[in-house]
């Protein structure tokens, strides 16, 4: 039985766009992540107020893929009746077997609300990887010259996977080709039915 092209292009068409719909899934599947939270003391200006840092990490990262571990930080009312005197947050990511960005240290002015500061993480090698943040507030005269002078710290560890499948920057692209294939092929399915229907004879 000789199957009709237009069939063919209908079939592979519909295919395609499972497929597109598979990857834009795949695509928006979150990665499970930890936070941690603690509350630094104004020690400088004696305010009586804190600056409330939320870090929140994956618990998994990938080899040769930037991995983000964000900073969540805000001055409470006391702290930020000080703030325009000078207030700076200092921060210090440590780990082994990993490429940061922009960089492991960073000082920090800080303004009022919420704001959110994120490093990029590449590691290199697959295994275990143990991780400290190191934080402290300081007022302007703050030099990353000098080495932290750590208030508080948050430690953890996350494992490391040697990366296999497919970026979500990939899946995303392979979606929208699948997409624009699929919808081609449909397209192309209607014409050919199209042009075999027979022309209606006038009266």
């Amino acid at each position: 039985m000789k199957i009709k092209k237009q069939t063919i292009f209908l079939i592979v068409g519909l295919l395609l766009l499972a497929v597109s719909g598979f990857l834009f899934t795949r695509r928006a599947i979150p990665v499970a992540s930890q936070s941690q939270a603690v509350a630094l003391a104004d020690w400088i200006y004696g305010s009586g107020g804190n600056l409330n840092v939320t870090v929140t990490y994956p618990e998994k990262l990938e080899t040769g893929r930037k991995n983000l571990i964000t900073v969540a930080y805000q001055a409470d009312e006391a702290l930020e009746s000080v703030l325009d005197d000078g207030v700076v947050f200092d921060l210090q990511l440590d780990m082994i077997k990993t490429v940061i960005q922009p960089q492991k240290r960073m000082l920090i002015p800080v303004e009022s609300g919420r704001k959110t500061f994120v490093w990029q993480v590449e590691p290199f090698t697959a295994g275990i990887s143990k991780a400290r943040i190191s934080m402290a507030l300081g007022d302007n005269t703050l030099s990353g010259n000098y080495a932290i002078t750590n208030h508080q710290s948050i430690n953890f560890s996350m494992e490391i996977t040697e990366s296999t499948a497919a970026t979500r920057s990939d899946l995303t692209t392979l979606g929208f080709v699948c997409l624009a294939a699929g919808l081609l092929s449909l397209l192309t399915a209607y014409l050919l039915n199209k042009k075999k229907q027979p022309a209606k004879k006038r009266k």
